[in-house]
């Protein structure tokens, strides 16, 4: 309908348009009540409406940031307990350094013991590698570090690990990248620690211990030798003798004593182990049985000592070496792992103490003589021994003719010297006047060496084999009282004792004109007896007497002689006799010589083979924009040379310079744990402290929005019933206005 179609008037159009506008003003009255807002669109008021989104996306963008915040917090807490129970760990570890410091003793039980705990103690540096790795939160690890690791190279561990007896190859606690030369000297000499020889023969009653040789390139070992006594005061005396999984038995009679005693001989132990171990000493009855309170009975260890060095020199000419001459407990080398800790990393290889002296570097070298009669040879030169070719053992066969009752030796000697490498022999007679002890065996060694040798002429004999006695040989050792040489003639001497000269009495007892007793005596114990009939105290015709031996050392030998007719027997009369068993050789002598070996060297190197990474790193946004932040750097708590810097329980422990070093470590760990913690405990109160600036001004910034466009309550309130009464009052105008208009109609 078009606005003139109903003609008003100017007092209903203006009161209509009034009430049109309070409707409007009270429609948006009513619409801020309902909202809160006085201004609810841009076209309420364009700069408060945008100022306060503004403000309120900027209070939600803060919001927003909380939930950040506060797993940043949650992944640093979680770092941050990681790092307390790593401290815990890393302080069971220092008790175990300070057990291992309480058990330093180089006895075997001392020695497991710090080998158990260095084992303990390499299972807690695992737990600590294992926790710091678990510490993560929401694909974060704040205490595994940048990543950044370095290690020896395949190549370097592979050349290392080629060399003869060594193997396991590896570099541990990588600081930084370095190289290792391993090398190995030594020529192998066997010894024995002089405090527990000196110990050994105290307390067992022997004398001249000596342990020697020439380690063997194949079999060698490290172990300790010991030897055990059983049997007391007056009895037999058994030695066993142990190294590695080799054991030797010997028993000493109390006849074996008595018959040295009666010779003047030295009982005396020697075994060569397969090892090249020699283990050689004298055996005295009485000195043993003169140990106080035991009788020498116990069993007496005795450190071995080899002349071989494992030497590690790095890149800075730092040299670490592990000898083998070393006591227990002071760098010693040993079998299986040594470890070689420098600045940079520790070097490890494993030891084959079986083959570890074909990697050695030595020159060529004439051992000292060994074997039970090693005092036979009082001197071994080899002249141009550097031209030696082979290793060798020389042993000696020895036959003593021509023996000197008078001396109770051979006077001459013929002996045959023998490379059992080669077979090749060499054979040489001297008389025992000869001025020159010295004899060179030229042509025995292989190459251009010569070998000459000064024997000991009194101990020859041990080592000498010789048919016994003949009947001659005894014959001519015959002294007699009141009976005439001439009228006696030995019949038979056999079985008597080996290696030894048995002095024989034989005397007229029980006498009487028709009969007479003879009586065989010797100093080893031995009795017999003959009875002959007699004619007027004369023998009727030629008759022989022939003793069966029994008891003592000869028991069983059989001796007769004749005596002539006519023959006048007497109280008193006597004849003596020595009778020479047979010699055996029982006792034997050899030495080595051993060529030149040039030896092996290899180098392990260490390299950096993982690249460093911020994966790790937490990054925290402090503000809307991102242009605050902090950054959370991941803190490298494991053992690694990265990190705590802890290395691996360095030779069992079996040095106190390895424990201190642990020791040392460890304290350095927990100033990198405490510098660490409080690394995230800043960070932490940094974070903490944003997050709740974050919340409060957040709220500033909605309370500010709210000041551009919250209503006034109360004003909105008075503005409705404001308007209301002035609609009320413009629809009564309006009605007044049209009663008006009806009223002139009533005129009609």
């Amino acid at each position: 309908m078009a606005t003139n179609d109903v003609q008003l008037t100017a007092g209903i159009r203006s009161n209509l348009l009034l009430l049109q506008q309070t409707t409007v003003s009270l429609e948006r009255t009513q619409l801020r009540l309902a909202t809160g807002n006085k201004i609810n669109s841009a076209l309420d008021g364009p700069a408060s409406f945008f100022a306060a989104k503004g403000l309120t996306q900027r209070a939600g963008d803060l919001n927003g940031l909380k939930d950040g915040l506060g797993q940043a917090i949650s992944t640093i807490k979680s770092a941050d307990t990681g790092i307390t129970k790593i401290e815990e760990l890393v302080e069971q570890a220092r008790g175990l350094t300070t057990q291992a410091l309480g058990s330093l003793g180089t006895d075997a039980s001392s020695v497991a013991l710090r080998n158990n705990l260095a084992n303990q103690y390499n299972s807690l540096l695992r737990q600590i590698d294992r926790l710091a790795a678990d510490s993560g939160y929401q694909g974060k690890n704040l205490l595994v570090g940048s990543g950044l690791s370095l290690d020896a190279t395949a190549s370097s561990k592979a050349l290392v690990n080629a060399l003869p007896g060594i193997g396991g190859a590896r570099v541990t606690n990588v600081v930084s990248a370095d190289e290792y030369k391993i090398s190995v000297t030594g020529e192998g000499t066997v010894s024995g620690s002089t405090a527990d020889i000196a110990r050994a023969q105290t307390d067992r009653g022997i004398s001249n211990l000596e342990i020697s040789g020439f380690a063997s390139t194949t079999r060698f070992n490290y172990d300790s030798v010991s030897i055990k006594l059983t049997g007391g005061q007056g009895k037999d005396k058994t030695f066993t003798v142990t190294e590695g999984n080799e054991t030797v038995t010997q028993t000493f009679t109390s006849l074996d004593w008595q018959i040295a005693q009666s010779n003047g001989v030295t009982l005396r132990f020697a075994h060569s182990f397969t090892t090249g171990t020699n283990v050689s000493f004298d055996v005295d009855f009485d000195a043993i049985e003169d140990v106080p309170d035991t009788a020498g009975v116990g069993t007496s260890v005795i450190e071995k000592n080899v002349d071989l060095q494992l030497i590690v020199t790095n890149q800075n000419g730092e040299v670490i070496t592990r000898d083998g001459l070393n006591l227990l407990g002071q760098s010693k080398l040993a079998n299986g792992e040594n470890a070689f800790a420098f600045d940079s990393g520790t070097a490890r290889v494993s030891v084959d103490e079986r083959a570890l002296l074909q990697s050695s570097k030595y020159d060529a070298k004439v051992g000292l003589a060994y074997g039970t009669g090693a005092t036979a040879i009082s001197e071994i030169k080899v002249a141009s021994v550097s031209t030696v070719s082979a290793n060798t053992t020389v042993s000696f066969a020895v036959v003593g003719t021509s023996f000197d009752y008078e001396t109770g030796n051979f006077t001459q000697f013929n002996i045959t010297a023998t490379d059992t490498e080669s077979g090749t022999s060499v054979s040489l007679a001297f008389s025992v006047g000869q001025t020159s002890r010295e004899f060179a065996f030229a042509g025995l060694i292989s190459g251009d060496a010569e070998a000459s040798v000064a024997f000991n002429v009194s101990e020859l004999k041990f080592v000498a084999s010789a048919a016994s006695a003949d009947l001659t040989e005894v014959s001519n050792t015959i002294e007699t009282n009141g009976i005439n040489v001439g009228l006696i003639g030995i019949t038979s001497a056999s079985s008597f004792t080996d290696n030894t000269v048995t002095s024989i009495n034989i005397a007229v007892t029980d006498l009487t004109s028709t009969s007479a007793t003879f009586q065989y005596t010797d100093e080893f114990g031995g009795t017999a007896s003959v009875t002959i009939t007699l004619s007027g105290f004369s023998l009727a015709a030629a008759s022989t007497l022939t003793f069966s031996v029994q008891g003592g050392l000869n028991s069983g030998a059989v001796f007769a002689f004749s005596l002539s007719a006519t023959t006048l027997v007497e109280t008193g009369q006597e004849i003596n006799y020595k009778v020479r068993g047979e010699f055996t050789a029982e006792r034997e002598v050899l030495f080595d010589v051993r060529k030149a070996n040039t030896g092996d060297t290899a180098t392990i190197k260490t390299q950096q083979v993982t690249d460093a990474s911020d994966a790790n790193n937490l990054q925290v946004q402090l503000n809307e924009n991102n242009t605050s932040n902090v950054t959370v750097i991941s803190q490298n708590v494991q053992t690694n040379g990265q990190g705590l810097k802890l290395d691996f329980a360095q030779n069992g422990w079996n040095d106190r310079a390895d424990i201190d070093n642990a020791i040392r470590q460890l304290d350095a760990a927990k100033l990198t744990l405490r510098a660490a913690s409080s690394n995230l405990s800043t960070n932490l109160n940094i974070i903490q402290t944003r997050e709740t600036y974050t919340a409060e001004f957040s709220n500033v910034l909605i309370e500010g929005a709210n000041k551009l466009t919250a209503a006034d309550q109360n004003e909105e309130g008075a503005n409705i019933l404001t308007l209301q009464t002035r609609q009320q009052l413009g629809t009564i105008s309006l009605s007044l206005a049209n009663q008006a208009q009806q009223a002139i109609l009533r005129l009609f």
